[in-house]
């Protein structure tokens, strides 16, 4: 096996390798060839590993990047829902999870109260 086909076979093993090589790739121009084609190859290799019914914390986090890339979400709401797949990641550090989690509810709470405010007016 030639070189570029042992490189696409050890990423082919790395879902998050791929996941990255993925949303990189949305950030392409237009005529980046290279680019496009780790889009296409990364598209083709994560609906296949999505149908996988082993990982299914893996197969939910491509799905939902399938569906829509990274950079075209909303900070806040991807902010969200990456909470709960952090905290099962093995590797999580408690002290950054607790500050996004508290993060997340003061700006909660924030816009709570401009939206009672606004109601007011």
């Amino acid at each position: 096996m030639d070189e570029k086909g042992d490189f696409k076979e050890t990423l082919c093993d790395d879902v998050q390798g791929m996941l990255a090589l993925y949303e990189a790739a949305y950030m392409r121009v237009e005529g980046e060839q290279v680019l496009d084609e780790a889009l296409e190859f990364t598209k083709t290799h994560l609906a296949v590993i999505a149908k996988d019914p082993c990982d299914s914390l893996s197969r939910n986090e491509i799905q939902q990047a399938l569906n829509l890339p990274l950079r075209k979400r909303l900070p806040r709401l991807e902010a969200v829902r990456y909470i709960p797949i952090y905290q099962q990641q093995p590797t999580h550090n408690e002290l950054l999870l607790k500050l996004a989690k508290l993060d997340f509810n003061i700006l909660q709470s924030m816009h709570k109260k401009e939206l009672s405010q606004i109601c007011k007016w």
